[in-house]
């Protein structure tokens, strides 16, 4: 460590230097985790490791690194909030709620018997088998973030799962005195009462005082001013949550995005704290890896081992069945099982402070670190293999789904993986359009269709979606759009068009493949979002893909040319190259061979 300098300057300069060397260490250890086809994360935990005051060589100062990457989770939260609409996780509540109760008390009871059969006494394996249990929002939302799947039915699950996982947590937090002799129903009351009176105070401000504030500042017209008060919002509402009501900087910067979320501002919103997000997000997974004392690991290696089985393989297990029990396909409970198994950010709040209140052992805390970085570690393999184990099985059981037909269905929970159909297309045998996701993007494509008094069926897994669907007079089916037995209900011999609006990757290609099965020369087009996906869905069969991103740089690119003075044939050529630049030739019509 550089030599300590006195005075105001010096602490200056540590938290400079500590800054410097954390970010070379992360940008380091994620370069030789990408060169080696790693996941950066990995790089990232390492490098942590490698500039820890527990390792020799280079070193940084924790504390002043973990202050920042408390800014990652501030930052990385409010995003989620304010790209989760509250009405999203309404519609998840029930698998949420219900499943993520049971997988804590699960996994938090399998980690307990492991701990006492280890040496633990009760009450620290208590402690440990519930840290076990509490999964990391920052790991699962990165992972959801960066393949695309935050609007998946298994990425809306598993936010709301986080935060019941994050509640659970405080309520924990609040028995932990009572474990030590205190008293066991006054702080879970006034933990209670914390919660209740944090949110009516945030729903108030959030609708009374957040939207003229940010309309006054929207028209002011610069974007600094906008930004400032953007991460303003964030910081004192994650501020006033910890400070003030004892509540955790997380849950506060997440209910800001919830409520910035329902502003005609929430793009711009999200646009301007992506970047700091990014950055902070690497010092939070470099800190964690700060913590870790690679003697004492080395020195309960068994506990280590068993621990971390519990908090991958036992929670993987355990988190997937209940979400499968809880209506979820098969393919989204094994992709929400996979992504959980890792020990996350507010395991490390409870676990310190049962070490402070002498319920956990030290050693029992260090072993804990070393899960959760092991855990972390091991998070993105077990999520490859979830792709690995749902494509083999949905290999296999697609033939004998299509085998099967259709005749048999149980209008609550039939054949193809227990998707009930609640109305099935009534074909008149003209040509019509089928829409699967009734998202915003399947909506629209459905007004467009409507409008012009086109037949059209709409299939979707949400019945609030499907009642937007039906009141622009569409036919609607309720059920999984990847399955074939679904997919057998829709006409799709006599169907002019299928368009592929579900935000769920591996679900977009199953429905493309099975679809065309059914009808080889169906015409297919489908949203994707980055180069990866666009791939993937035209090798599957899809005659015109759609990005997001690609659409708007086009028409961000075709209005400045216009108002350059560009216009008629040579500006309709110039937008056409750029679409042709991202995606190739595309198919205009006909079957998914051409283009």
């Amino acid at each position: 460590m550089p030599p300590p300098v006195d005075g105001p300057l010096g602490e200056d300069l540590r938290l400079i230097l500590s800054l410097s060397a954390a970010v070379l260490a992360a940008l380091l250890g994620g370069a030789l985790a990408a060169r080696f086809h790693q996941p950066t994360v990995v790089g990232y935990l390492l490098a942590g490791i490698a500039i820890g005051p527990l390792t020799p060589g280079v070193t940084a100062e924790p504390e002043l690194i973990r202050t920042l990457a408390d800014v990652g989770v501030v930052l990385l939260l409010f995003a989620l909030g304010v790209q989760v609409p509250l009405r999203d996780l309404f519609a998840v509540r029930r698998v949420a709620l219900g499943a993520g109760i049971l997988q804590i008390a699960g996994t938090a009871a399998a980690g307990a018997v492991a701990g006492v059969a280890l040496g633990l006494d009760l009450r620290g394996a208590a402690v440990a088998g519930t840290a076990l249990a509490i999964s990391s929002t920052l790991v699962v939302v990165k992972i959801l973030v960066e393949r695309g799947e935050l609007e998946a039915a298994h990425g809306r699950a598993l936010v709301g799962w986080m935060i019941v996982q994050d509640l659970a947590t405080i309520v924990v937090a609040a028995t932990l005195p009572a474990l030590a002799g205190g008293d066991l129903a006054g702080p879970l009351l006034l933990a209670a009462g914390r919660v209740a009176l944090f949110l009516g105070l945030a729903y108030v401000v959030g609708a009374r005082v957040l939207p003229p504030a940010f309309r006054l500042v929207a028209r002011l017209g610069s974007s600094e001013l906008f930004l400032l008060a953007v991460m303003g919002t964030a910081l004192v509402a994650a501020v006033t949550s910890s400070a003030v009501f004892g509540l955790g900087l997380a849950l506060g910067a997440f209910v800001a995005g919830l409520l910035i979320a329902e502003s005609e501002l929430a793009h711009q919103a999200i646009a301007e704290v992506v970047p700091f997000r990014d950055l902070f997000a690497v010092l939070f997974f470099v800190s964690v890896g700060m913590l870790v004392d690679p003697g004492s690991i080395a020195a309960n290696a068994g506990m280590v081992v068993v621990f971390v089985a519990v908090a991958v393989a036992v929670k993987s297990l355990l988190a997937g069945g209940l979400a499968r029990s809880f209506g979820l396909p098969t393919r989204s409970a094994i992709l929400l099982g996979a992504t959980m198994a890792q020990v996350g950010e507010f395991s490390f709040i409870l676990a310190e402070e049962a070490r402070g209140l002498g319920i956990l052992a030290a050693h029992a805390y260090d072993v804990i670190l070393g899960t959760a970085v092991l855990s972390i570690v091991a998070t993105p393999f077990a999520v490859r293999g979830a792709d690995r184990l749902v494509a083999a099985l949905e290999g296999r059981t697609a033939v004998p789904e299509s085998a099967a037909g259709a005749g048999n269905l149980d209008p609550v929970g039939g054949r193809g993986g227990g998707h009930g159909v609640r109305a099935a297309y009534a074909s008149d045998g003209r040509p019509h359009v089928v829409v699967l996701g009734a998202g915003r993007v399947g909506l629209m494509v459905t007004r467009a269709v409507r409008t012009r008094g086109f037949g059209c069926v709409v299939v979707d897994r949400e019945r609030r979606r499907l009642d937007e669907a039906a009141k622009l007079g569409a036919q609607v089916v309720y059920g999984d759009a990847a399955s074939v037995t679904i997919l057998e209900r829709l006409g799709l011999p006599e169907a002019r068009l299928v368009v592929v609006a579900v935000a769920d990757p591996l679900a977009a290609r199953l429905a493309v493949e099975r679809a065309l099965a059914i009808n080889p020369h169906l015409a297919i087009a489908a949203r994707a979002r980055g180069g990866v996906e666009r791939t993937t869905l035209r090798r599957a069969g899809v005659g015109r893909v759609a990005d997001p991103e690609v659409e708007a740089g086009v028409e961000l690119a075709r209005h400045a040319l216009q108002r350059m003075g560009v216009s008629g044939t040579e500006l309709a050529a110039i937008a056409s190259g750029l679409r042709h630049s991202q995606y190739g030739p595309q198919a205009d019509g006909g079957g998914h061979g051409a283009g």
